[in-house]
């Protein structure tokens, strides 16, 4: 039986320090929380391994836990951005 009543939200804690008049802000993520509620007469195994696939194949999950290459390309007025950032 597929699963009924599927919820999840998903929780994340910020802080930042600095300022951003001196230069020198930066904000950082202190914690993701994900809460999930379902309901299912699965048995408990079968349930945990839809969470477990869920969570395995989640792209955000992946791409925060693992070191992930990051770019910004600017565009300033229809052109790209040449100053230094």
């Amino acid at each position: 039986m597929e699963p009924q009543n599927v919820r999840i939200k998903v929780t994340a804690k910020y802080h930042r320090q600095g300022s951003v008049l001196a230069g020198n802000a930066e904000t950082m993520c202190d914690a993701i929380k994900t809460e999930l509620s379902l309901d299912s007469d699965e048995p408990s195994e079968r349930i945990a391994q839809l969470i477990e696939m869920a969570e395995a194949t989640c792209f955000t999950l992946t791409a925060l836990r693992n070191s992930s290459p990051v770019e910004l390309h600017a565009t300033v007025n229809g052109q790209p951005f040449g100053g230094q950032i």
